[in-house]
């Protein structure tokens, strides 16, 4: 019997989920969906420090906009009485072992090995302390920090996304499992929930590549098998930059504030770099049945400002009026369906339309234009009633009684009429305006 599939999230509640974040989200939750499995939400909250429930909410605030429907929710911080139990089974065999020195002391034991040019790998002093040493650490009163003590061999497991990775532990320091203040590090806790869970697949970034070789020997201790990893490219920024808690413009939260369009970040998230064209996907579940992990690119892919504005603006030329009304009006914006008719083409974010409605409909200030062409186009307005025709007669009028032509012609009546460079077809801006509000305009009043 084939098992059910089920996948994890699991964010760290210390800052705002950014574009990166989600993308590893939407893989999880995207690969279970395609297979009716369930999806977990995973809140890895134990560092006490710096986890704040502020972020907690807002990871599922941002999950829940972008339409990723959560199965179960767990928060690792409440859990701890089952990791002391799995953790005291690895005392018990001998997998594990008190280390004494202080962070300074490590510090110094790292900066002699690179100074040597030499691997910074944990040296295992602590392995060989005698009774003596550790009671003297005791009377000092330093308390334990606890090491995971790694086979020193190959780990070799099939990579969902890379095919055949090998880890080699002996190149790595036996990880901090325990804190000396007793809490417990990213490795263990993972391990154990993905255990206690069910969980049959993992994916996540390419960083994560050696944290897996390790975790495959911990879930060796525990004689259970390990989940099917599967490793994704780091998203990077245009600038090839990867992406950071601490920058709030690529947060979700900030994207929700900006009012883009979840579907345009979702459909951009999962096209790049993969073998999905980048286009729109009218639903998650769209996605999930094109999708395919198995051909991911290796190289960073590039997440871009200007294609997300590009698919939210194609979004929002497909939106229908009632939804549009709807979203305007509840922000207590005035929605007139002609403005929305003529702009919707041309805007990247539905925040642009208040803007139109007030240039089309309020005042604006223009300085540095030729004020005598202005005259003369304004003394040149064809009488009403106005119709498609209407701008292509008054352009013809006023090339007749001017030497403008080209760019030198349309930029300065657009900017007269519109105060922008760029925009909607000026055609349909005007008739949105009619003859008075155009006249006022080009003659400033």
């Amino acid at each position: 019997m084939t098992k059910k599939i089920i996948t994890r999230f699991a964010p760290s509640p210390t800052g705002l989920l950014h574009v990166g974040n989600i993308r590893t989200a939407l893989f999880n939750y995207l690969f279970s969906l395609k297979d009716s499995g369930k999806f977990i939400l995973r809140i890895d909250d134990t560092d006490l420090e710096r986890s704040t429930e502020e972020f907690s909410d807002q990871i599922l605030k941002d999950l829940d906009w972008l339409g990723i429907k959560i199965d179960e929710i767990f928060k690792q911080s409440e859990r701890l009485e089952i990791y002391n139990k799995y953790f005291q089974k690895l005392i018990d065999n001998n997998y594990v072992y008190k280390c004494y020195e202080s962070a300074e002391e490590l510090d110094s034991k790292r900066k002699r090995l690179v100074a040597r040019r030499m691997p910074p790998v944990y040296d295992r002093a602590s392995l060989f302390l005698s009774k003596e040493e550790i009671e003297k650490y005791i009377e000092e009163g330093r308390k334990p920090y606890w090491r995971f003590k790694l086979s020193g061999k190959r780990t070799n497991f099939n990579d969902l996304i890379r095919g055949e990775v090998s880890v080699d532990t002996s190149a790595q320091s036996d990880p901090v499992i325990v804190r000396e203040d007793g809490g417990f590090l990213y490795n263990l806790p993972s391990v154990i929930d993905d255990i206690e869970m069910g969980v049959t697949n993992i994916i996540r970034g390419e960083d994560h590549v050696t944290n897996s070789g390790i975790q495959v020997e911990m879930f060796k201790c525990f004689e259970k098998e390990h989940p099917i990893f599967g490793h994704h490219p780091l998203l990077v920024d245009e600038n090839g930059d990867p992406f950071s808690k601490r920058n709030s413009a690529a947060s979700i939260k900030g994207l929700m504030e900006e009012n883009y369009e979840p579907m345009a970040i979702n459909s951009l998230n999962t096209s790049i770099g993969t073998s999905l064209e980048i286009n729109i996907f009218k639903s998650l579940n769209d996605i999930a049945s094109e999708i395919d992990l198995t051909k991911i690119a290796r190289a960073p892919a590039r997440f871009s400002m200007n294609q997300l504005s590009r698919l939210n603006s194609d979004i929002l030329s497909m939106l229908d009026i009632e939804t549009v009304s709807e979203r305007l009006e509840s922000n207590d914006i005035i929605f007139d369906e002609a403005i929305w008719d003529v702009i919707k083409s041309n805007i990247k974010n539905i925040n642009e339309y208040k803007e139109w409605y007030e240039i089309i409909n309020g005042s604006i200030n223009v300085e540095n234009l030729d004020q005598d062409f202005i005259n003369l186009a304004e003394s040149l307005l064809p009488p009403e009633p106005w119709g498609d025709s209407t701008w292509g007669d008054w352009i013809s009028l006023i090339k007749e009684s001017s030497d403008k032509k080209g760019k030198d012609l349309f930029l300065p009546l657009r900017i007269a009429i519109t105060g922008l460079s760029d925009g909607p077809e000026l055609k349909n801006i005007i008739l949105l305006m009619g003859y008075d509000k155009m006249r006022n305009r080009l003659l400033g009043s």
